[in-house]
């Protein structure tokens, strides 16, 4: 089991923020789907995965983590990829663990994106409206 994982790297790939959009002019949805269309490029460093610090006990009988003081804290990439693949490895060094906190905020930020602007479409569908907007 993996100690400490930090539920809110977990959560947003489990759950999608719900935006309120049924009181928004058909207008205003139009615009802000054309300024999510701008700023949705794809990061090069975007990462799927969670962040996860672990402390570990070796099972040497005269180590000290035999008496509870644990190994650690050792900083790994997790990432479940398909049913029963899991993808996982040691962080060794900081500037590898800042990188992969940036890059899990960033496919985070552009996974928001790209949920607002399929609750807007499907707001504008909801509305009759065509999804490919005239020029605003």
């Amino acid at each position: 089991m993996l100690a400490n994982t930090r539920v809110l790297d977990i959560l947003p790939l489990i759950t999608a923020k719900i935006f309120r959009l049924r009181r928004t002019s058909t207008l205003a949805l139009r615009h802000r789907k054309a300024a999510l269309l701008r700023q949705l490029a794809v990061p090069s460093d975007l990462l799927r995965g969670s962040y996860v610090e672990r402390f570990t006990t070796c099972g040497k009988p005269n180590c000290c983590c035999a008496q509870g003081q644990r190994h650690g804290p050792f900083y790994y990439l997790v990432s479940n990829l398909a049913t029963g693949h899991v993808l996982k490895f040691l962080l060794k060094d900081r500037s590898q663990q800042t990188a992969v906190q940036q890059a899990i905020q960033h496919y985070q930020r552009h996974w928001e994106g790209l949920e607002e602007l399929s609750q807007i479409n499907a707001e504008l569908l909801r509305r009759g409206e065509p999804l490919s907007s005239p020029t605003i």
